[in-house]
């Protein structure tokens, strides 16, 4: 009972004495508030995410007995797991299983694009079953749960895309088009789903839709045994029915179903919620965040956040020898060693509260433009809940019991007489400082390592947009045609003086993939693998290709859609000896038409530098334009757009006129560097600003415990610069140790990154090492010269005379 009473008044004692302590060294107080802040501020995304992640499908009612089937395969290579199931898997159970209270079958083969009138919305959506509004807690606003989605070519939409389809009308009974599908009526309106719901979704569409237009059998078809995409099997079970035994049956279909040894499959039934977070699975279905997604996240704050409990741990040794008193007196009236543990701890904690408190405004200021640099800000919710500030309370503690952990077991094993003689512990000779100086370096290294990666980007980013495309690119703009008829968007802009003869283009050049497609000679030879492109006539020369060979398209365009023009690369495929004897061949497209080779053009980029130069080849096909693209002869561009708008009016019925120049596009696709340099910029400023900080504890302490050493060599002749040479070179050196070990590592590391991510990338060179050298030694040489030339100009009279 007494010492119950004790522990409260024991741990005020603690408090009181951590904060003493700390309020007598501010300057190292605030050093380590500082960059522990700093480097928690990412750490608070990632607390903050993993509390979101964690709270993924919460919101069900009967979440504990929903299950999906999934399925692995073995096929002797990848042996990968799906989220999916063959379509015909889930109706097995009708009938078979008096617990399966329900089945819910969604499909994801539904076009990505619903029109309404004259206009066509982007809209996410899939085919689900009649229960699926009953067995998940998506409540409706308008409609009937239990029918609104029992007949075919009915759907439900949500609040966001009725109104963008249908802005302010009742969509209850409107009639839109999907297709192949036809004509669809809304029957439903469903709330907008929450954002953590992997099922997120704008519109629910009648699986009885699918069915009516394949026909019944399509589900039975027992081709689709083989095809694990696009379809998903949820199930609601009973308290007395065993998932193990739904497993059995369907294992035991499987069985039948696939009887060589090189390929086999078995299934199994995963709990809502434990989809997310959960193992990693091909084809899933939304936002499913796996176990080594989040690993990856939490990596590289982590490992700033070390960096910056290296710091305190670094900066409390080095402060023992004014402390070794203090545990001696402690420890001579009865102090034991778990006392003088739990002192160190508690100081480390309170800094790390100090620490996140301060860390909480940096996570405000973030929080929104991670999301938007990550493309996350739609499917992500940062926004801090109770379960959140719990998290960032936890994740301080435990930080600040680890951070303190060195030092409390460094200062709790001091005896007591060499304690109060001022002595630290023995060690090996160097230990001390070794720690010291492994912290500094390791934290100079990730900083370097960061910038150097960065600068690296960055000269990614410019050998991308400047890269030589093998066409012309300045000036060449690019009009969606949205659905427009493309001779009359040539009749109308060809009347403004400011445009040159307009070509049409399926898709616009260097911008992203195009589509692949198999092709066959005549004389039934293996298959050939081609990208292609539909231009008209004009487009050649608009673009300022070049022809090796042949000729250009003529204006017969019912000749011109028997030809096709290709690249060199394809040439030399169709005719390895000599590519000129490419000219005239016939090859078969998929769908049996015989087009001639009339054409050869030199190499060019049609699709992004991520991809290496292939076969290609331009074909003749108005259908499939969707793209016009001009050359602007304008010197006033903002006139220019305003007299393209009034004459899209003519041709673009109510759709808004959309023109990008073909720069910018390209720009664009290469965007995600700039969004790398952003990411990785940030994380790189925190680890230096951090590596700077500690540096400058190390250097203030250093200095402090040499300024007799100092003063004495200056009264014997030294000069300000030798002193600055004997109190700078130990750091220095160990600059220099962090660039050797950076330096290659980060480069080869780099190197293959490139080479995985781009196929046409750009050397590293002397020109990032220079830059990434400057950068870390100028920061910190700035921090060490700051100390040592104060330090080297102080009087040694001041100094001596203290002593």
């Amino acid at each position: 009972m007494f010492r119950k009473i004790q522990e409260p008044a024991m741990f005020k004692n603690y408090f009181k004495t951590a904060a003493r302590n700390l309020s007598k060294n501010t300057f190292f107080t605030t050093l380590n508030v500082f960059g522990l802040a700093l480097a928690m501020s990412l750490n608070l995304l990632v607390v903050a995410m993993i509390v979101f992640i964690y709270q993924f499908d919460n919101f069900h009612l009967n979440k504990e007995h929903i299950y999906r089937v999934i399925t692995h395969v073995r096929d002797r290579n990848e042996n990968p797991s799906f989220a999916s199931v063959p379509i015909g898997a889930a109706q097995l159970l009708e009938g078979n299983f008096t617990g399966v209270e329900k089945i819910v079958r969604i499909h994801r083969s539904l076009p990505h694009d619903i029109g309404y009138g004259d206009i066509k919305i982007p809209v996410t959506r899939y085919f689900v079953d009649a229960e699926y509004l009953s067995m998940f807690n998506f409540p409706l606003l308008q409609g009937n749960t239990a029918t609104s989605l029992e007949k075919p070519n009915t759907m439900v939409v949500s609040e966001a895309a009725a109104a963008r389809i249908f802005g302010k009308k009742d969509p209850m009974g409107e009639i839109v088009f999907i297709e192949p599908y036809g004509e669809v009526m809304v029957t439903g309106v469903l709330k907008d789903m929450p954002k953590n719901s992997h099922l997120k979704v704008e519109a629910l569409v009648s699986f009885a839709t699918l069915t009516s237009h394949h026909g019944a059998s399509f589900t039975d078809d027992e081709k689709n045994w083989n095809n694990f995409y696009n379809s998903y099997a949820y199930l609601q079970l009973s308290d007395h029915l065993s998932p193990s035994a739904i497993e059995a049956f369907l294992n035991s279909v499987a069985k039948e179903k696939y009887t060589t040894p090189e390929f086999q499959a078995s299934f199994e039934l995963q709990r809502l919620d434990k989809i997310v977070p959960g193992p990693e699975l091909d084809n899933d279905l939304g936002n499913e965040w796996s176990y080594q997604e989040m690993m990856l996240l939490g990596i590289l704050p982590l490992i700033i956040l070390f960096a910056a409990c290296s710091n305190y741990v670094s900066l409390a040794i080095s402060q023992s020898l004014k402390r070794m008193k203090e545990i001696g007196v402690r420890k001579v009236m009865g102090a034991q060693k778990r006392q003088i543990f739990m002192q160190f701890v508690m100081e480390s904690t309170i800094i790390m509260l100090l620490a996140v408190t301060l860390s909480y405004l940096f996570f405000e200021i973030i929080r929104d433009e991670t999301l938007s640099l990550t493309g996350e800000l739609d499917s992500i919710d940062l926004n801090p809940t109770l379960g959140t500030f719990a998290g960032f309370l936890t994740f301080a503690l435990l930080v600040g019991f680890a951070a303190g952990i060195v030092p409390a077991l460094h200062f709790s094993k001091v005896g007591s007489i060499h304690a109060l003689k001022g002595k630290e512990p023995q060690t090996k000779k160097g230990g001390r400082f070794s720690l010291r100086k492994l912290v500094i370096t390791s934290q100079f290294t990730l900083s370097l390592g960061f910038i150097f990666a960065v600068v690296i980007m960055v000269q990614q980013y410019r050998h991308s947009i400047n890269y030589d495309f093998g066409f012309d690119q300045e000036k060449i703009l690019n009009v969606d045609l949205q659905q427009a008829d493309p001779q009359l968007v040539k009749n109308e802009f060809g009347k403004l003086s400011f445009v040159s003869p307009i070509s049409m283009s399926s898709h616009p050049l260097g911008v992203g993939n195009v589509p692949g497609l198999y092709v066959k000679r005549l004389d039934n030879s293996d298959s050939i693998e081609a990208n292609r492109m539909a231009i008209d006539e004009t487009f050649i020369t608009n673009m300022g290709l070049h022809l090796v060979l042949g000729r250009n398209f003529t204006n017969d365009a019912g000749e011109n859609s028997r030809l096709i023009i290709i690249n060199e690369v394809f040439a030399k495929n169709l005719s390895p000896d000599d590519a000129s004897g490419a000219i005239d061949q016939v090859v078969i497209l998929p769908d049996q038409r015989e087009v001639r080779v009339v054409g050869i053009l030199k190499d060019f980029h049609y699709a992004s530098l991520q991809s290496p130069i292939e076969n290609f080849f331009f074909e003749y096909a108005p259908e499939n334009f969707n793209y016009a693209n001009f050359q602007l002869q304008s010197t006033h561009e903002s006139q220019a757009f305003l007299e393209m708008e009034a004459a899209w009016k003519s041709v673009g019925s109510d759709d808004k006129f959309k023109a990008e120049f073909l720069t910018d596009q390209i720009r664009d696709a290469y965007s995600f560097y700039n969004s790398v340099v952003k990411i990785w910029g940030f994380m790189g400023l925190l680890a230096i600003t951090i590596a700077c900080l500690g540096l400058l504890g190390t250097v203030v302490f250093t200095i402090k415990n040499r300024v007799k050493e100092v003063s004495i060599r200056k009264v014997m002749g030294a000069s300000s610069g030798s002193m600055v040479y004997l109190l700078s070179r130990d750091f220095i050196m160990l600059l220099a140790i962090a660039g050797i070990v950076t330096l290659p590592s980060v480069y080869l590391f780099m190197e293959w990154m490139l080479h995985e991510e781009q196929y046409y990338h750009a050397s590293i060179g002397a020109f990032e090492v220079v830059i990434s050298l400057a950068v870390v030694l100028a920061l910190g040489l700035t921090t060490i010269f700051s100390q040592t030339l104060k330090a080297a100009n102080t009087n040694p009279v001041d100094n001596l005379r203290l002593e």
